[in-house]
């Protein structure tokens, strides 16, 4: 019988959210990378003296791509824009997704918006609302000799995307590592190995000679020579070699490599030409930018991710900058939505005012019982340097104390505060204000100038009034209290966003339909921006629905799936590896096959001691109890299946896939559950995966008949 239709999977105990499919894989023998140290804020390169460059005269970015891995559907563009089909005048963020676009969509579109003022007070903006009346960005690396220029076929060659996955990232580690070895590469890739497309047309490596950075896309240098040749080995770095604590301690100038399972990587900049969306003046930001998303089982599968890798290729120092997120969110109908924010979360959100999301202005809605979407601004700018450790919280300070020190009461506003490390931290969600597509008051509308982008940015009205707390927010009482986060609930008990002076909770209650369509701005700072410094932003959608409550109920969920999106973050977007499939070795004997199981050393399960933090798993219970967060390795499920066409996903279909064996850790667990998310429902729901016998495992398995036979079950010598 030839055995190659035999499929291993190994299983693990603890709560799960994903399905580990094992393959006959080798272990990941990872170098260093070669990656040129980045310069930082506070460590940066002297400003060049030059005559202020012309604009390049790019065309305007034209390609459109779409990340759609998951539940969602999300429109990308190359010209600093996303979420939105301006071809058709739509929105272009769908969850759940149809393969058409034909069902609801949650977000109309988004944006990245960065300002701020030369030493001589001269503003100076890049943002984009919906490229309709201007354009701010281009495709393509600038020069980095201080002019921050771009010649206009740079920015056509730059104009595309660059997708990869992480699985064809494991799959050219594995192929290298079997050295060329015939018997390796025969067991590893029965049909072939080729070398993916995507891979050699990755734009790791700038033109030197054209004065771009020497290194552009994050690689991994697999035979450490400093230039990237994926036929050597070379391959887009996912930080395989990465620890998490390695992630987490990272300096200003490391490389940030790629995320997700499905990622999706493009350059833009700020200099290709006049500014016609601002009319400011630019600034000379190169931007190199990836989306992702992970395919599982619970609330993750609603989410995508975004990361900005922002340089400052200029000559000039920026004061008061802000970097910022705009986002126009149209849950189905895009005039019945309510805003507001969670600040400790760092989430700016929306949901329906009413409980029925009706169809208008060519939208589909939701229906009953709709949705909410959030984003969560989980990393901005570095802050400052202040040779300090600022204290984070739950350092015992009072708000005031925060303040004076430079720290963070809250969590979700900042990262790197009070870890005992030096001038590392990160600003959050500093600042949370709306606008709107029409209002009675023109200064609470869309932006149409430099001035009044910036000020968004900065939590002021168009007309520079600040942002006050109550109502609507804005007071032109000048002894109206100044607020840095609108419609905040009760998310700001220490009234951080109000001077240190709590406020009663505040959020939308009455439908406001003189001013519809809501749109909100994130940003952090205000920080110096330094000529060649890198600064990374990161931000996380979330969706989630209540089945019961109302439109204002599926908030609830909405936390919780922030919550776990949150947590994704602070492991550095590391989703659990499982337990590495152990080596096979099959005996032919006469009707009868031996299956010999083995986990060689360099396995993440050597000795069967497979042990791995699940991040998504809180620390304590409701009830304050210790949850056990790790995975741990409990045993083995052999399957025979139909034919080689069968993937992992089919293994619970008995007329594709029959268990042969199952064999578990002898440690009195038998029965493993696992908690799978519910898209009808919206909720977790427990799942049996494994009622053992827990008697242990063993490691030959005879394998005497064919689960598929139709009449005598006994192996047939010779037969797949």
């Amino acid at each position: 019988m030839n055995a190659q239709l035999l499929t291993m999977k190994g299983y693990t105990r603890a709560l799960l959210t994903r399905t580990f499919a094992l393959s006959l894989a080798t272990g990941l023998g990872l170098n260093a990378m070669a990656m040129p140290p980045l310069t930082g804020s506070g460590m940066s390169r002297q400003p060049q003296a030059a005559a202020t460059p012309k604009a390049a005269g790019c065309s305007p970015a034209t390609q459109v791509t779409q990340l759609a891995f998951n539940n969602v559907r999300s429109v990308l563009e190359n010209g600093g824009n996303f979420w939105q089909r301006r071809g058709v005048g739509r929105s272009g963020y769908e969850v759940p997704k149809t393969d058409d676009f034909s069902g609801a969509n949650a977000i109309f579109a988004g944006a990245l918006w960065m300002g701020g003022t030369s030493p001589d007070g001269q503003l100076k903006i890049a943002a984009v609302l919906y490229r309709t009346d201007g354009n701010d960005f281009w495709p393509g690396p600038l020069t980095n000799d201080g002019l921050a220029t771009v010649a206009p076929e740079v920015c056509q060659e730059y104009d595309k995307f660059y997708t990869t996955t992480r699985a064809q990232a494991e799959a050219h580690v594995a192929w290298k590592n079997c050295n060329g070895d015939p018997a390796c590469l025969a067991e590893t890739f029965p049909d072939g190995y080729s070398v993916p497309t995507a891979f050699v047309n990755w734009p790791a490596m700038g033109n030197v000679e054209a004065g771009q950075d020497l290194y552009l896309a994050p690689f991994f240098d697999y035979d450490g020579d400093g230039s990237y040749d994926p036929f050597a080995g070379d391959y887009p770095d996912y930080g395989f070699d990465q620890s998490v604590e390695d992630c987490k301690n990272k300096l200003r100038e490391d490389p940030v490599p790629l995320f997700g399972d499905f990622n999706i990587y493009w350059i833009f900049n700020d200099k290709g030409d006049a500014h016609t969306e601002t009319l400011g003046q630019p600034i000379g930001l190169e931007v190199r930018a990836q989306g992702f998303a992970f395919s599982s089982n619970d609330e993750i599968n609603n989410m995508t991710f975004y990361n900005y890798t922002v340089i400052n290729q200029g000559s000039q120092t920026l004061l008061n900058t802000y970097f910022g997120h705009f986002i126009d969110p149209d849950l189905g109908c895009s005039n019945d939505d309510f805003t507001g924010c969670d600040v400790q979360r760092g989430l700016g959100y929306s949901y329906n005012w009413d409980d029925l999301d009706e169809a208008c202005l060519g939208a589909v809605g939701y229906g009953a019982q709709p949705p909410a979407v959030g984003v969560d601004f989980f990393e901005g700018p570095f802050k400052d340097a202040d040779l300090n450790d600022n204290p984070g919280p739950d350092q015992g300070l009072t708000c005031q104390e925060y303040q004076a020190q430079g720290g963070i009461p809250y969590a979700g506003i900042g990262i790197g505060y009070g870890d005992g490390v030096l001038d590392n931290e990160r600003f959050g969600m500093r600042a949370f204000i709306y606008f709107n597509r029409e209002s009675t008051n023109a200064n609470t509308t869309d932006p149409s100038n430099a001035t009044q982008f910036y000020n968004y940015l900065r939590s002021v009205w168009k007309n520079n009034l600040p942002q006050t707390y109550g109502g609507i927010g804005y007071d032109e009482d000048p002894n109206a209290t100044r607020t840095f986060y609108m419609f905040p609930g009760t998310s700001d008990p220490v009234g951080w966003g109000t001077n240190c002076v709590p406020q009663a909770p505040w959020s939308e209650t009455a439908p406001t339909p003189a001013q519809p369509d809501r749109r909100f701005v994130q940003s952090a700072g205000p920080f110096t921006l330094e000529p060649g410094s890198y600064n990374n932003i990161t931000v996380g959608v979330v969706w989630a629905r209540a089945s019961v409550g109302g439109a204002a109920a599926s908030l609830g969920p909405l936390r919780v799936a922030d919550d776990k999106a949150q947590a994704l973050f602070d492991n550095c977007f590391k989703i659990l590896d499982g337990p590495d499939a152990p080596d096979v070795a099959i005996q032919e004997l006469d009707r009868e096959l031996i299956l010999y199981l083995t986990n060689p050393q360099g396995s993440n399960n050597e000795n069967e001691e497979y042990e791995e933090l699940q991040p998504l798993i809180p620390e304590l219970g409701p009830n304050g109890e210790q949850y056990d967060r790790f995975y741990r390795f409990q045993g083995y499920k052999v399957y025979q299946v139909k034919d080689a066409s069968v993937s992992v996903a089919d293994l619970g279909d008995v007329s594709l896939a029959r268990l042969v064996y199952q064999g578990d850790v002898q440690d009195g667990l038998g029965q493993l559950v696992n908690f799978y998310f519910d898209e009808t429902i919206q909720q977790t729901v427990p799942r049996e995966m494994v009622n053992g016998a827990d008697e242990g495992v063993r490691h030959a398995i005879r394998i005497t008949e064919d689960k598929f036979a139709q009449g005598d079950p006994k192996l047939v010598n010779f037969k797949s």
